[in-house]
């Protein structure tokens, strides 16, 4: 299996849920890379994404200060912002955010 299959079917297990088959414009069931009926998840699988090397950065000073890296991209002039978390962090990330009280849609 192709490595961004398997990226795919990772992401899918993760939700519970399967890995489209043909998944993209060939699919008939769906253009997302999964089956999940809630989230639309588009998985990309790229040598060196510029993200990753920013990422790394805020993960490194994090871990000096025994925090949860969380990357946070706002598009200037635009509405919204992209949090970034990897995976290994994901569940500590949600329980702490929660903990808190915080709305996602306070602004």
């Amino acid at each position: 299996m192709k490595t961004w299959k398997k990226l795919e079917q990772k992401v899918a297990r993760l939700r519970g849920t399967e890995r489209t088959p043909l998944s993209g414009g060939n699919s008939r069931q769906t253009r997302s890379d999964t089956l999940d009926d809630t989230f639309f998840i588009e998985c990309k699988l790229r040598k060196e994404p510029a993200i990753w090397n920013l990422y790394g950065q805020v993960e490194e000073l994090a871990k000096k200060e025994n925090k949860i890296p969380l990357l946070v991209i706002k598009k200037k002039g635009k509405h919204g912002e992209l949090f970034i978390v990897n995976d290994r962090y994901l569940k500590e990330f949600i329980e702490n955010w929660e903990a808190k009280g915080e709305n996602f849609n306070k602004d």
